[in-house]
């Protein structure tokens, strides 16, 4: 079933997009195009903020994909608040639930909050990632975006994560294993051989652009089911093994 959260697919294509695009492979090129031509605008915005917030996740999101989707820089609270997306189907005991609209914002900002503590940070480096990627502010393009500001959170710590080491379905069955089960090491133990030393920037445009799969908790098996279901009220009240402190 085609993520249609607006309800206008037919006339609008995915998720509103600025082509009106409604077949996937043409809607994942254009939409990877618009994050290429932007990477550069994207890390000279990030480098040159004195501290990351929220706002300046959003900017970001807003910088990379504005040429595809009219409301990139939006997230879904402001967008669909009514509505809490899964990857996988919510009777799949192996689906992942991602963060309700309305605390999207608390969430990431509790990331930025961890990345701070810089021991912890290198000594951790899954718990930052795992609970950005947990809260998938928006509506598509979360991976690349997050993938971004992480990235400069990790330089601020004067570290990298070596991704060209990394495998992308490893990275993302431990990253699911991190959503679905926060701050028990599942995505540090992952990452942790990959940690190397870093002193710039010079050679990121490249190599992100290179990285295959890092944004595929974005469309494979998204699904959306109403936040008034009881049923989905219940699975948020059960999913969390530790709540956010």
């Amino acid at each position: 079933m085609t993520f249609d959260p607006f309800g206008d697919f037919e006339t609008e294509g995915y998720l509103q997009n600025s082509l009106k695009l409604k077949d996937p492979v043409e809607v994942k090129e254009s939409e990877h195009l618009s994050f290429e031509a932007s990477i550069e605008d994207a890390l000279a915005f990030l480098a040159k903020k004195r501290s990351i917030d929220y706002k300046a996740v959003l900017k970001t999101h807003e910088i990379l994909f504005s040429g595809f989707y009219p409301w990139a820089g939006k997230d879904r609270n402001e967008l669909i608040p009514h509505l809490a997306v899964f990857k996988g189907s919510k009777d799949d005991p192996h689906h992942t639930i991602f963060e309700r609209p309305d605390l999207i914002k608390r969430s990431i900002e509790y990331a930025l909050e961890l990345a701070s503590n810089k021991k912890r940070f290198r000594d951790r480096p899954g718990e930052v990632m795992g609970q950005l990627a947990s809260a998938h502010p928006f509506l598509d393009g979360n991976g690349r975006t997050i993938l971004l500001i992480y990235m400069e959170l990790c330089f601020r710590t004067r570290f990298a994560v070596d991704w060209s080491k990394t495998s992308k379905d490893d990275y993302l069955n431990a990253l699911s294993d991190e959503i679905r089960n926060p701050f028990k090491g599942h995505l540090d133990s992952y990452l942790k051989p990959f940690v190397i030393d870093i002193s710039n920037r010079d050679e990121w445009p490249g190599m992100i652009g290179g990285i295959k799969g890092l944004d595929g908790l974005d469309k494979e098996g998204i699904t959306y089911a109403n936040l008034d279901n009881p049923e989905v009220q219940q699975l948020y009240k059960a999913y969390r093994a530790q709540p956010l402190e």
